[in-house]
């Protein structure tokens, strides 16, 4: 494929989706309605939220995407866990390619996230001969990566050794980033050829490929926060100490118990562990917010499922 006219390459991101849509999926379809891209996505039902003109829906039960999979790869992969998906996301280019001709690059997001400035940090520029885009500078970002819609880097998995092995493994083993927890290690400095892992990762067979001349674009434009310090989504910017990021992926915010999305909320919000705010999240406002409400009443259903699994408040 080539650039389109205006010298704007065409960009889609691939998301299989099975499993009840969570009500952050708003405020993720709210942030890319503008965006210079698609996503193609694949689910068993339809998003029971609005979608923008940009998404496009290709309902496909659960068994039909994983005969999918298993004909194109020729393995049977272990589909206990829709979750498997993420080790799969560097095969999108190659099980997806009739859904993706049109495309010059494709790529795979999360939808825990919310989108900035788009096209600020991806477009004509940025990509400008680059094959592979990852959103964090260390390590292949499984939240968000682009691959140039070509031939090799569609089967770049395939270099990996042990891609087989990783796709017939039922638990999620890190294949689309770096084969485990080793995100400290490599933001320290450590090298992904110094460090013991598990299994031959997409961030080592991209790292291997870069030394024989795919052109790779590694750059910090993920935020990835925790704690109470607020986010700014303003429309089209998201904020953080100063500094603006391509997007807020709130991964570390919604492992709490107290985590509260109002999926309603337009720009200009705020968010943060405790979840979303409209006004800015001063001490005051976080106590009297419905998301202090409904951090109390979780902390109370959680104690009393202690004493049976079926009280509640």
């Amino acid at each position: 494929m080539e650039a389109t006219k205006n010298n704007t390459p065409k960009i889609a991101f691939v998301i299989p989706y099975y499993g009840r849509f969570p009500a952050y999926f708003s405020l993720f379809f709210d942030s890319i309605k503008d965006a210079p891209l698609d996503i193609i996505m694949f689910a068993e039902s339809m998003p029971t939220m609005a979608l923008p003109a940009n998404v496009k829906v290709n309902l496909k039960p659960y068994a039909e995407i994983q005969q999918l999979f298993n004909s194109k790869l020729g393995i049977k992969v272990a589909f206990d866990k829709p979750y498997k998906f993420c080790d799969l996301k560097p095969t999108y280019g190659y099980i997806f390619e009739e859904y993706l001709k049109e495309y010059d690059y494709w790529g795979s997001i999360d939808t825990d996230l919310i989108v900035g400035n788009f096209a600020k940090f991806v477009n004509a520029d940025t990509l400008n001969n680059i094959d592979f885009f990852s959103g964090i500078k260390e390590y292949v970002s499984g939240s968000f990566f682009l691959f140039r819609n070509t031939e090799r880097c569609n089967t770049l998995f395939m270099k990996s050794r042990d891609w087989q092995k990783c796709f017939q493994e039922v638990e999620y083993t890190g294949f689309d980033e770096c084969g485990g927890n080793f995100f400290q290690d490599l933001k320290d400095g450590k090298s992904i050829f110094d460090i013991k892992t598990n299994i031959h990762s997409l961030t080592e067979v991209i790292f291997t490929e870069q030394q024989q001349g795919l052109n790779c674009y590694f750059e910090d434009v993920i935020l990835e926060p925790s704690g109470e310090e607020a986010v700014t989504v303003n429309k089209g910017q998201v904020l953080y100490r100063g500094k603006e990021y391509l997007l807020v992926h709130f991964i570390y915010f919604k492992a709490t118990y107290y985590f509260h999305i109002n999926p309603t909320l337009k720009p200009t919000y705020y968010i943060n562990s405790l979840g979303t705010f409209k006004k800015f999240p001063s001490k005051v406002n976080m106590f009297f917010s419905a998301n202090f409400f409904n951090a109390c009443r979780n902390k109370v259903n959680i104690n009393l499922r202690k004493i049976h699994p079926k009280l509640k408040v």
